[in-house]
């Protein structure tokens, strides 16, 4: 079997971006600012070949995925398994009010985040065990080809840590990508390599990213 290049996106700034909210499945379009960074992001793709597109079905992602389709005219595929952490009572809470209102859970999130748990939604390792295989079947279907997909911060930091090779315990030490930011793995029968990670400088002033808090 061969590898398959698969490019990973974050989705551009959303709206919950902007208000500092915690999203999770909470579907928010992106905002004027959000659409410029995926442009910007598009525009650094245009010298690499994809072969197929695929994205969150949540409109932020969905969103960028379209500014990227459009100049490699692609059609989009729609995947719900690529959809950010559902974050159960968290959703769509301002960031500033989740260590008031869920402080044991979010503590945990905050400084062991692979073993943290939303209230009410999924954990970490939930999230990690759909992502994860969902990402090594559609290597698996597209073997050879290169892929795009525009996601979420939580599931790129599931497959960085999957491509490192560390355990729950280090994923407090992954960090998160920035709104637009690329990250690309080869994945060959299940084993997930780096190529690069975390590529942001493309988007000069437009760069923006999720704060410390959370």
């Amino acid at each position: 079997m061969a590898k398959c290049r698969i490019i990973f996106v974050r989705h551009g700034q959303s709206e919950g971006n902007l208000v500092r909210s915690f999203l999770g499945h909470t579907d928010l379009p992106l905002t004027e600012l959000g659409h410029k960074q995926a442009e910007a992001t598009a525009k650094y793709l245009d010298g690499t070949d994809i072969d197929i597109m695929y994205a969150s079905d949540l409109k932020r992602a969905w969103q960028t995925a379209e500014h990227i389709a459009e100049r490699k005219e692609l059609s989009i595929i729609a995947n719900p398994m690529l959809r950010e952490i559902y974050a159960g009572e968290w959703e769509n809470e301002m960031f500033e009010e989740l260590p008031k209102k869920f402080e044991k859970d979010f503590s945990v999130w905050l400084t062991d985040i692979g073993n943290a748990r939303c209230t009410g939604g999924e954990s970490f390792v939930e999230l990690y065990n759909r992502i994860i295989p969902e990402v090594i079947r559609i290597s698996e279907i597209n073997d050879g080809l290169t892929v795009c997909i525009a996601t979420h911060a939580t599931p790129i930091r599931c497959v960085r840590l999957k491509a490192h090779g560390y355990g729950f315990d280090k994923a407090k030490d992954i960090g998160w990508t920035c709104n637009a930011s690329v990250t690309v793995v080869d994945v060959e029968d299940g084993k997930f390599t780096l190529v690069n990670e975390h590529q942001y400088e493309h988007l000069g002033e437009l760069a923006t990213g999720l704060p410390r808090s959370v």
